[in-house]
């Protein structure tokens, strides 16, 4: 049995090179951060886009997209240390732009600007 499993895990590993080639497919998909979402055209910069980022995880989980192919953790250093961020793609940034807090006059003419964009 201990052999048959050795076996089974010597021809079932992934190869790192192939590995790493789809970890990079994955990360020219993402292209955008979200901070700089935040801070360009949502003009919110003491605003905190964790929730948006959750909320739209949440559509694509029910939605049945994968949502580790379209927003991933990442950690960015500046002068003020290491932050938390998140890498985001198309569809991403426009789920985070539409789940942003309403509240925010900026944020909502994003969202009305985008939404004429989408023809809806």
């Amino acid at each position: 049995m201990m052999e048959m499993i050795a076996i089974y895990s010597q021809f079932n590993q992934v190869n790192p090179a192939f590995e790493y080639f789809l970890n990079s497919l994955g990360d020219s998909r993402c292209r955008y951060y979200a901070s700089d979402l935040l801070e360009s055209y949502l003009q919110a910069r003491n605003t905190s886009i964790e929730g948006p980022v959750r909320r739209a995880i949440a559509i694509m989980r029910l939605t049945g997209i994968p949502a580790q192919d379209h927003i991933r953790r990442i950690y960015r250093s500046d002068l003020e240390g290491i932050t938390g961020d998140w890498r985001l793609s198309e569809l991403a940034c426009g789920l985070v732009i539409l789940s942003f807090d309403e509240s925010n006059e900026d944020a909502c003419q994003v969202q009305e600007s985008f939404l004429r964009y989408l023809g809806l």
